[in-house]
């Protein structure tokens, strides 16, 4: 059974402006949330997009999406019922969690979460010792991630199971680059575009 991967794309971006962070069209085609589904499934995860119940573009997304009835009060209450959906839907041994504004994340790095993620460990790619996404989540850390709440995602996790955090080595700035705005998303795709390659 392969592993489920949750996008987490039920926020918005007030620094993005009238502008939709998810779909921002990239230099090689297609939009941003879309490539990052092709980019998992690529990587043989199972893919789910959790979205804002009342925000439902499901239709524009290339994945099955998770309304969530919460997710106005913050991205934890976007993982918490992602999470428990998949408790419901899933018998997997973990679960990979990955925000939407991460356009340069390779392949590579989800393969490398995934390949090191057990039922009992927390995985997370460092890159030139920064850790980034996605976020690997051994099933007995699932229960906690259902509770979470307010808009510190899953940092409360992290922080009570320290001593379960494994850390694996990427070569890849794009787990940690991201943009809060248009010009930033610009610019950072400006500046790798030559790495990029089609979808």
């Amino acid at each position: 059974m392969s592993l489920p991967i949750l996008i987490l794309a039920a926020g918005k971006s007030r620094r993005f402006g009238s502008a939709d962070k998810r779909f921002a069209a990239l230099p090689h085609g297609g939009v941003l949330v879309n490539a990052l589904v092709r980019r998992s499934r690529k990587a043989g995860l199972d893919v789910s997009v959790v979205i804002d119940a009342g925000d439902d573009v499901s239709a524009r997304i290339d994945a099955p999406c998770i309304l969530s009835a919460n997710a106005s009060l913050g991205m934890g209450h976007s993982i918490a019922d992602g999470l428990a959906h998949l408790r419901v839907s899933s018998s997997a041994l973990g679960v990979l969690i990955l925000p939407v504004d991460l356009p340069l994340l390779r392949i590579e790095s989800l393969l490398a979460v995934a390949k090191n993620l057990r039922s009992d460990n927390i995985v997370m790619p460092v890159c030139a010792g920064r850790r980034g996404h996605p976020v690997g989540f051994g099933r007995r850390f699932w229960p906690q991630l259902c509770k979470l709440r307010g808009d510190v995602g899953a940092k409360s996790v992290l922080t009570s199971q320290a001593k379960f955090v494994e850390e694996v080595a990427v070569g890849d700035k794009g787990i940690y680059q991201d943009a809060d705005t248009p010009e930033q998303m610009a610019e950072l795709l400006l500046s790798l575009k030559p790495r990029l390659r089609p979808e």
